[in-house]
């Protein structure tokens, strides 16, 4: 950066004095050396400034939703629910929203949260907090996620963001010009006792977490076909 404005202040001085001042070493330089000269210039260079313009941004970003939403907040040690509109960080795990009265953009930590409610359309997505460790998650202490059932054994859903670099300058890259946050989800079950484990939603998935009741989760996927896989899960859950 400061070779960049020290070359900017050179160009800009140059130019003051070209008007009163002919320039005797161009004398006899042609057009095609002029562009040779120019050609030789490295990004680093002292004299030129290059510019990389393959580099794209960045998709995506740290936010759960595309924008804020109208939800329902509870922060802990209170009883009563606080009307905003918000979307969760997932990278820091905080909720950023606006403030009911300045309407300011401000950020809550996870571990203020007791429960956030979402509405989507006719439906209530909700979500928690827990410790980090009981997921080992890649960042933050506290961690949201989403209780897709709140039975006596929950399903619930835990998304993350991936930041994968941009990675374009080496000889046998895959050609990536930009940077992105890319969204996973990673599925739990909870148990009454405070078991938690990670599962697939699949009934093979679930019966090696529960294999005593093997039999009983064979027959319950069994009794319909599920295009939702999550439902087929809570319904698992549900006949236990």
């Amino acid at each position: 950066m400061r070779q960049s404005f020290t070359i900017l202040i050179l160009i800009v001085f140059v130019t003051g004095l070209n008007g009163q001042v002919k320039n005797t070493y161009q004398t006899g330089i042609s057009a095609e050396e002029n562009l040779k000269a120019i050609a030789n210039l490295g990004a680093l260079s002292i004299g030129g400034i290059g510019f990389d313009t393959r580099y794209k941004g960045v998709k995506g970003s740290p936010l759960l939703f595309d924008t804020l939403q109208f939800s329902y907040l509870k922060i802990n040690q209170q009883d009563k629910y606080i009307e905003i509109q918000s979307n969760i960080d997932v990278v820091s795990n905080s909720i950023i929203c606006l403030h009911p009265k300045t309407k300011q953009l401000i950020s809550i930590p996870g571990y203020k949260i007791n429960e956030l409610i979402i509405r989507n359309e006719d439906t209530d997505m909700i979500f928690r907090t827990m410790s980090n460790d009981n997921l080992k998650m890649k960042s933050g202490e506290y961690i949201f996620y989403q209780v897709l059932n709140d039975d006596a054994y929950k399903l619930i859903k835990v998304p993350s963001k991936d930041f994968i670099e941009a990675d374009y300058k080496q000889a046998y890259s895959p050609g990536r010009n930009y940077d992105e946050f890319v969204t996973e989800y990673k599925y739990y079950i909870l148990s009454p006792d405070g078991k938690i484990n990670q599962c697939q939603l699949s009934a093979k998935s679930v019966s090696k977490i529960f294999p005593d009741k093997k039999e009983l989760i064979k027959k319950k996927s069994e009794e319909k076909t599920y295009t939702d896989k999550e439902l087929m899960v809570i319904d698992i859950l549900k006949s236990f």
